[in-house]
């Protein structure tokens, strides 16, 4: 084989390959935003069985709006926010359901302020995960060296969430060494993130607590019936 037909040859093999790789990207990329969109459909509709009070669905946009405040005020410091504290504590006093909400809506909502594209999808996600497993383990809280480990673990779990739609967006979803390279790049930001994140979880989570607790009595309590529930999806 000659020298041009060696070349011809490794350009159609690395154009074939770059094809491929674009390929599975796009795929991939159209198959999580699906399976995100039916993980938040899955919880809407578990929302919305609860027949939920219009006191929740207010209460639930409040919080939402308390927790996008508490991410724009800071988003001058790279990974220091109040969003990621206030989401969890809403899962630890309002329920997973309600942690996912809060979670997922904060992604969106904040994104319309800061800059919206696929990649919210995955924050939406990494943020609504993060009040549900609160949610799911609210009376493990208690325990302070808990709420510490909680924290610092979901600084870095919703870091790596995240960090999904970077993979995808710069086409090295079939490449292991810039993914590791990707991931170990954020280890500072995710740490940090982690660290805030614990350090709220101790300070503040007393305080945060019965706030949330009086607001959950005054509002909620009471409000089960059916005259006063609606549907979402009306």
């Amino acid at each position: 084989m000659s020298a041009m037909d060696q070349m011809l040859t490794n350009m159609t093999t690395s154009g074939n390959a770059v094809v491929n790789s674009q390929i599975f990207t796009i795929t991939m990329v159209i198959f999580l935003i699906l399976f995100i969109v039916g993980v938040f459909y899955a919880i809407f509709k578990m929302y919305e069985a609860k027949k939920p009070p219009v006191e929740s669905i207010v209460l639930i946009a409040v919080l939402t709006a308390i927790a996008v405040v508490g991410r724009i005020i800071l988003m001058s410091i790279p990974a220091v926010n109040l969003a990621s504290f206030i989401i969890i504590m809403v899962g630890v006093v309002f329920g997973k359901e309600e942690g996912f909400l809060v979670g997922a809506l904060t992604a969106f909502v904040s994104g319309l302020f800061m800059g919206m594209g696929y990649w919210v999808l995955f924050q939406m996600l990494a943020w609504g995960l993060m009040g549900a497993s609160a949610g799911f383990l609210a009376s493990r809280f208690d325990s302070v060296g808990f709420r510490i480990v909680f924290g610092l673990l979901w600084g870095f779990l919703y870091g790596w969430i995240t960090d999904i739609s970077a993979i995808f967006y710069s086409g090295t979803a079939l490449e292991i060494t810039p993914i590791i390279a990707l991931y170990l790049n954020g280890v500072s930001y995710d740490l940090t993130h982690g660290v805030t994140n614990a350090v709220l979880l101790v300070v503040l989570y007393d305080w945060f607590k019965k706030m949330f607790t009086r607001a959950k009595v005054k509002y909620l309590s009471g409000h089960s019936s059916d005259s006063e529930s609606i549907s979402l999806s009306d």
